[in-house]
């Protein structure tokens, strides 16, 4: 799974509609579509998420087939 870090990608992620797992100290805190980011922040699903605190992981939305 690629990870989201630079601002290109936040922009790419909103363009293309994917699907962001939000991870803190390794566990699964919240995902869905990037809504917004600034440099110090990224918006998920309506809630804000700290960009050094926290990971971007582009993955599959949890109803999609994996098969």
């Amino acid at each position: 799974m690629e990870t989201v870090q630079y601002d290109i990608e936040f922009d790419n992620a909103i363009l293309f509609g994917q699907f962001i797992m939000v991870l803190k100290e390794g566990r699964m805190v919240g995902g869905g579509m990037i809504e917004a980011w600034n440099e110090h922040e990224v918006k998920v699903s309506d809630k804000w998420y700290s960009r050094k605190k926290c990971s971007f992981i582009v993955s599959p939305a949890p109803q999609t087939s994996m098969y």
